[in-house]
């Protein structure tokens, strides 16, 4: 195991794996992970898993489009493909006027980055799904690029190509002790095995 390194990300779930990832993407290999137990052991492995484009912000528009663009491309992987269902489509339901108003703000400012969303009327929620009640409903968001993915495999993916880039991950590692020097580099500590330095983390 390494004794000295420039970045330590602690936590094998989806956002250690995917900070490990997009830190190779840029160009920073000299990167290790460190999971107390095996990727995605935690609460990542039994996460509901749902992938949208919905967020009240544009940054977080952008952030859930790159998303989408790179679990596509880990789903089209030959080597080591990913179970990702895309664009089945969802609704978000509105039984308040300040919820629809919400919708339509969202939908314009998206549209404004090549997001686009429908704004559903009751009846129009219903036909697109049999079982929703339209009692004191007012309508619904259609985002038709929502789907879902295999939280684990999406992690593995992440971690297999952030390997392949230079990085490493170490399982069975639990840090017990963070310190933080004067000339801002750290020192984590692990359970029996030792400690590590890193300049940046």
């Amino acid at each position: 195991m390494k004794t000295r390194t420039r970045v330590v990300v602690i936590g094998g779930g989806i956002a250690g794996c995917s900070t490990l990832y997009h830190l190779t993407q840029e160009g920073w290999t000299d990167v290790v992970l460190v999971e107390r137990n095996e990727l995605t052991s935690g609460t990542t492995w039994h996460s509901a898993a749902q992938v949208t484009n919905f967020g009240m912000t544009q940054t977080m528009v952008g952030l859930k489009s790159h998303s989408i663009k790179l679990y596509q491309e880990l789903a089209a992987d030959p080597d080591y493909p990913i179970n990702y269902h895309h664009g089945d489509g969802g609704i978000r339901l509105a039984n308040t006027p300040e919820q629809m108003q919400g919708y339509r703000h969202f939908a314009s400012m998206a549209r404004g980055m090549g997001v686009e969303y429908e704004i559903l009327d009751p009846a129009e929620c219903a036909r697109r799904h049999p079982l929703i009640t339209t009692d004191r409903l007012l309508g619904g968001l259609w985002d038709g690029m929502d789907g879902d993915i295999d939280p684990a495999q999406l992690c593995q993916a992440l971690a297999r190509r952030a390997r392949n880039a230079g990085a490493e991950v170490y399982r069975n590692t639990p840090v017990t002790a963070l310190t933080q020097h004067k000339d801002n580099t750290w020192r984590y500590c692990r359970k029996v095995l030792g400690s590590l330095v890193s300049p940046n983390m």
